[in-house]
């Protein structure tokens, strides 16, 4: 994967969004790997896409929010999924934290929410950004820093990938904790949410 074709496949997909939004869609969901592009490359995110795809229809079914599908692939970013949703990109962005937070899958995945005016976060939420596999601070600022180097990276997802399959750890690597494993369905992705996500998944607790 070059740096030209990563480009490209990033400008592609921003044209897709924008598309759709232009066709009438009020929200844009995508679904994607998140983990290295050494692992993407080898195939290892084709199997939590397929299966985080199934996990983020049946939340958005469970909370009554409309997707449909407008088509999957892969390319120089590893493999996705995408909707479009007549709902608001907030309803849409809780029923990813479900997923995102709630489960080992949840942690390989990215579930990106865009409307007219952008994508839209999860600090529209009022929720902290995503912690970084190795050290639990913020990902994007250990990842724009280089703060860890490639093999540390690989090896934290390489647990939680071998957690979430039931391959089982690399050599001595250490356990995360108690994980039940998700079903190839999605109907099952891990550890429930924490409290503070289900909340926020059905009782509005976005804050202005």
């Amino acid at each position: 994967m070059t740096e030209r074709e990563t480009l490209l496949e990033r400008d592609r997909r921003d044209g897709e969004t924008r598309k759709l939004l232009g066709g009438g869609a009020r929200s844009v969901v995508r679904l994607s790997a998140r983990m290295p592009a050494s692992m993407r490359e080898r195939g290892l995110s084709e199997e939590p896409v397929r299966r985080g795809a199934a996990a983020f229809e049946n939340a958005c079914r469970d909370l009554r929010l409309g997707l449909i599908a407008r088509g999957s692939g892969g390319g120089a970013l590893g493999p996705w999924r995408l909707w479009s949703s007549g709902s608001k990109p907030a309803e849409l962005k809780r029923a990813a934290l479900l997923i995102e937070e709630g489960s080992w899958l949840g942690q390989l995945l990215d579930i990106d929410v865009a409307d007219a005016e952008g994508p839209f976060g999860r600090s529209a939420l009022c929720m902290p950004p995503r912690p970084c596999v190795v050290c639990g601070g913020p990902a994007a600022v250990c990842a724009g820093r280089a703060s860890h180097a490639a093999a540390a990276v690989e090896a934290a997802f390489a647990v939680m990938l071998g957690t979430l399959s039931g391959f089982g750890l690399p050599p001595g690597a250490r356990s995360p904790g108690r994980v039940e494993s998700g079903s190839p369905g999605g109907s099952a992705v891990g550890a429930y949410p924490s409290s503070t996500i289900r909340e926020i998944a059905y009782q509005g607790g976005d804050t202005p």
